[in-house]
């Protein structure tokens, strides 16, 4: 059997725990062809979190105690993220299902969303291995192939993974390859090789993440303000749902003036094109210029 990673041992644990199984230090040890102290590191380790972990009656092996009342407001974000989840389907899911009964034996939920999220249900030991190397800042190595080049596949090494992002539903790996930035598209990620390279995360890349209005932002680029004119109609889904970072002014003929930061004039454009015709850019004026000239030439096709 090829040798663990940590969150690996970790994550197989506490399946086999919570599908019934009693474990032992011993027989794991055998089996992952690995040691005794690693395996008793890693359930001290456990132990430490809030998983229900306790020794069995025999007092040498290991069992899982029986699922502990959770608050109102738990009960309330479980049934929230099962709909959720179920909105991603396939395996994603399944294991997300299996994941939510064990903290509640029957769900009821009066919740239902639509959320358009792609599958990525097959990317799941890839997910696990970005979380990992994310939490512990570790640098990455793996194969990467560009949608428009299926046949070149390319090897990226000593890649700085940032986060794991969705954006419209699609998801990236935004990460530090060199000295540029660049949202990879997780599922043509492959072959990941997690390094013993580790490197610390720049907070002002983060910070722009977190303010990001779409998939364009450009973490390498200093933000800077767009003021957006919308008309009558449509402010009141913009207070309803808060663009990032926003700043509503009403004004007295009834229009209001919606401020943005963004990186990259991309991310403005994709919200202009959703709320036409009630929406346009009133500053930088260049970029409704620019954007009313692109308008033109899609419609005179």
């Amino acid at each position: 059997m090829p040798q663990l990673y940590q969150h690996q041992r970790h994550n197989i644990i506490l399946e086999r725990l919570r599908n019934g199984e009693t474990l032992s230090i011993t027989a794991l040890a055998k089996e992952w062809n690995t040691t005794t102290k690693t395996v008793q590191r890693d359930f001290d380790k456990l132990m430490e979190g809030n998983y229900g972990i306790t020794r069995a009656e025999d007092g040498k092996q290991f069992t899982i105690q029986e699922e502990k009342l959770i608050t109102k407001d738990a009960n309330t974000a479980i049934q929230i993220l099962d709909s959720l989840s179920s909105d991603i389907g396939g395996e994603f899911y399944t294991k997300a299902q299996s994941a939510l009964h064990k903290l509640q034996k029957y769900m009821a939920s009066p919740f239902y969303t639509r959320i358009d999220v792609e599958n990525i249900s097959n990317k799941l030991e890839i997910l696990e291995d970005l979380e990992y190397a994310i939490a512990k800042q570790k640098t990455l190595t793996f194969k990467y192939k560009k949608w428009y080049a299926p046949d070149n596949i390319k090897t990226y090494e000593n890649v700085k993974p940032y986060k794991i992002i969705i954006f419209d539903g699609f998801w990236y790996l935004l990460s530090k390859y060199k000295d540029i930035y660049i949202k990879f598209y997780l599922k043509e990620i492959r072959d990941i090789e997690i390094n013993d390279e580790t490197f610390v995360h720049e907070e002002k890349v983060l910070d722009r993440m977190n303010k990001a209005l779409n998939i364009w932002f450009q973490p390498s680029v200093e933000p800077f303000d767009v003021i957006l004119l919308l008309d009558s109609d449509a402010i009141v889904y913009f207070e309803r749902k808060p663009i990032k970072g926003q700043y509503l002014k009403k004004n007295s003929d009834g229009t209001a003036e919606l401020t943005l930061s963004i990186t990259h004039k991309r991310e403005i454009y994709s919200i202009v094109k959703k709320w036409l015709p009630q929406i346009k850019i009133i500053e930088p004026y260049v970029l409704q210029e620019e954007f009313e000239e692109m308008m033109r030439g899609y419609l005179a096709k």
